[in-house]
């Protein structure tokens, strides 16, 4: 190697892989203030090819040979074993290139790196959320979620809806019929939502206002519960409030913090529209015949609830209904109570 004065220009060997060849050449690489040039070896000193230095990119070594390109196409490459010459390379080209805008965007850098950490906490909780969700739903029991479901139906009819008069007795006949062995209890209002819902803490709430314009059985009127209930049994509905208020409605609720007013009003108003849940129409129909009562008197409002009535069938003939669902008296009375 040669080494001039200031070490402004140094000389060395390598072999240059051109472009515009399948096979490597020997040349003497030149570096200067401003390129690194490549001359012939024939002793003429012929320039092959200039390289800008501030263009120069370090690429994976050799056990001999260290390698660099003037860009990242990988079409062009000089290899160098001459200790000096890399050591002018990287220091005075590669470091020199990777400081100087690095010490005038530090502001950037730092920002690019916050954006990326919260891309990737934002990543996480989207596709964590739903789980983090329903564990939630599942360590709140209990007396809380009662408090939910009530504050809920206090909101329903807030909405110019009425808590219809039934006798209780009714309800309790019903509620052992339809749900044995839970804690569901059975309320009538007269609107606010198209059919049946249950809310958190098993409050089952009938829009009975339904039944007083058309002579429907009581079997219908169970249906609509009996809907609602599976309906529950595939998605929670304190999950489904859950996800209407978002992620951190729902950690204040883990931590005990109240719920703002206006998620309650918004998910009440949300309970206004039909269910986009979908049970499967031989389950439903299996649920019926569990329960002993008969599907039929239903199976024509399928439709309305977005099933399908040739589906809402089982693989055995239904057996003889024995025990009425509610006495004539009784279901007339539940039928007049949402006056």
């Amino acid at each position: 190697m040669i080494a001039f004065p200031g070490y402004e220009v140094l000389e060395c060997e390598g072999l240059w892989q051109s472009p515009d060849t399948a096979t490597k050449q020997t040349v003497i690489v030149k570096y200067g203030s401003e390129t690194l040039t490549f001359l012939s070896s024939d002793g003429e000193g012929t320039v092959l090819r200039h390289w800008s230095l501030d263009t120069i990119i370090e690429r994976p070594s050799t056990e001999y040979y260290h390698c660099f390109s003037p860009d990242s196409s990988g079409h062009e490459y000089i290899l160098i074993n001459d200790d000096l010459m890399v050591k002018a390379i990287q220091n005075l080209v590669l470091v020199e290139k990777s400081e100087v805008p690095k010490s005038k965007s530090n502001f950037w850098n730092f920002f690019g790196k916050f954006i990326a950490f919260i891309l990737v906490i934002v990543g996480i909780t989207y596709y964590y959320s739903d789980y983090i969700g329903q564990n939630i739903a599942r360590s709140i029991v209990g007396p809380k979620r009662l408090e939910i479901g009530e504050t809920l139906y206090t909101n329903i009819l807030a909405r110019d809806n009425a808590e219809c008069v039934v006798n209780d007795s009714i309800l309790e006949k019903l509620q052992e019929r339809l749900f044995p062995d839970t804690n569901n209890e059975i309320r009538v209002i007269s609107g606010g939502i198209p059919s049946a819902t249950v809310l958190p803490g098993g409050l089952i709430i009938i829009n009975g206002s339904q039944f007083k314009l058309y002579e429907d059985k009581p079997e219908v009127f169970a249906g609509y519960l009996i809907l609602a209930n599976e309906r529950n049994q595939i998605k929670d509905s304190l999950l489904d409030f859950l996800e209407s208020a978002g992620l951190m409605t729902s950690i204040r609720l883990l931590l005990g913090r109240e719920i703002s007013p206006y998620i309650f009003q918004s998910f009440a108003f949300n309970l206004s529209k039909p269910s986009p849940i979908k049970v499967p129409e031989d389950v439903l129909y299996q649920k019926f015949l569990k329960l002993s009562i008969s599907p039929e008197p239903f199976s024509i409002n399928l439709i309305s609830e977005g099933m399908d009535p040739e589906l809402f069938k089982g693989e055995v003939s239904q057996p003889a209904i024995t025990d009425p669902l509610l006495e004539d008296t009784e279901w007339i009375e539940l039928q007049n109570s949402c006056t």
